[in-house]
């Protein structure tokens, strides 16, 4: 009776460790970056996106053009966290003016499932006088702004090199009307 006592309870508790009710790609996670948001919809609305050669580029050109689209709404980088990689000067019409290169990072603190670690984004930005002494080399933000130049759809891509799948999102120009530091 002992034994088959222990016996139950070894195997329950092996049946406790061993289920999971959902895996962490099944688990909607539900985020504010606009990007983000875009993207994991995207992917849903197509499961079989690398399900073949054909269906992949047909996809990923459906992806290209929904992306572009995506850049022209007001929100398209409503909380998307960058990290600011070079500021350079440049002349316009006679007018200085510097250009803030930002970029989407990597950060393992985010939630697990969050697909950002696997976003690429760079947006040129055109900085006035009164924000660029608000910005550090390395340093991340979140930035809001307009859509100066419209991105490539050459630029934007599906990436799938064995179980890695990443989203390159291109490079747009946009004009800059504030900073906030990611603390």
């Amino acid at each position: 009776m002992r034994k088959l006592f222990l016996g139950l309870i070894i195997a329950a508790n092996f049946a406790a460790c061993t289920s999971s009710p959902s895996s962490d790609s099944d688990q909607k996670i539900a985020s504010t970056i606009f990007v983000e948001q875009k993207v994991n919809e995207f992917i849903k609305a197509n499961p079989d996106w690398a399900k073949d050669e054909t269906i992949q580029e047909a996809t990923t050109d459906k992806f290209k053009h929904a992306v572009i689209n995506w850049s022209n709404e007001p929100n398209f980088l409503q909380d998307m966290p960058f990290q600011l990689k070079g500021l350079r000067d440049t002349l316009l019409n006679e007018t200085n003016f510097k250009i803030a290169t930002f970029v989407g990072f990597n950060d393992n603190t985010r939630v697990s499932g969050s697909i950002l670690n696997y976003i690429q984004l760079q947006i040129d930005g055109i900085v006035p006088p009164d924000l660029e002494k608000d910005l550090t080399l390395s340093k991340n933000y979140t930035i809001t702004g307009n859509l100066y130049k419209q991105g490539k759809r050459g630029d934007v891509k599906y990436i799938s090199v064995a179980d890695f799948k990443g989203y390159d999102l291109g490079k747009y120009l946009f004009s800059v009307t504030a900073v906030k530091p990611i603390k």
